[in-house]
């Protein structure tokens, strides 16, 4: 009996090391986060306003700007749902994420924004 016992610790130790990490943004990425910037000035504005606090820090489970492991599963669902929970509000966003006066569109335009790759040179990759 004992045997079988060490046996499945070792096969639930090796499985749990495969079993991939959630990988956690750098100093660097967290810096390049804080400066990106929307162009659009009134979508600027907006992000400064409801977004950037949450959207900037570790301390918080709301994914860092331009940090794509963060963002992919989230992408994956689609745009749909993922302008419902801003909408709505989901697990710790508040709705709208504290922009009352925000549309469908201007979320769907500050997720375009705070989900794609953050570069060095301009603080957020021009497309």
């Amino acid at each position: 009996m004992p045997k079988k016992v060490l046996m499945a610790a070792i096969l639930t130790s090796l499985l749990s090391a495969c079993q991939q990490q959630a990988a956690a943004p750098t100093s660097a990425q967290i810096a390049l986060a804080e400066q990106a910037r929307p162009d659009d000035p009134a979508l600027s504005q907006i992000y400064q306003r409801s977004c950037i606090s949450c959207h900037t820090s570790l301390s918080s489970t709301a994914p860092i700007v331009g940090f794509s492991p963060a963002w992919k599963p989230r992408l994956a669902q689609g745009m749909t749902v993922l302008v419902q929970h801003a909408r709505e509000g989901y697990k710790a966003m508040p709705p709208k994420g504290f922009c009352s006066d925000c549309s469908d569109q201007d979320l769907q335009k500050l997720i375009e924004f705070m989900s794609s790759p953050v570069t060095e040179k301009t603080g957020k990759e021009r497309t």
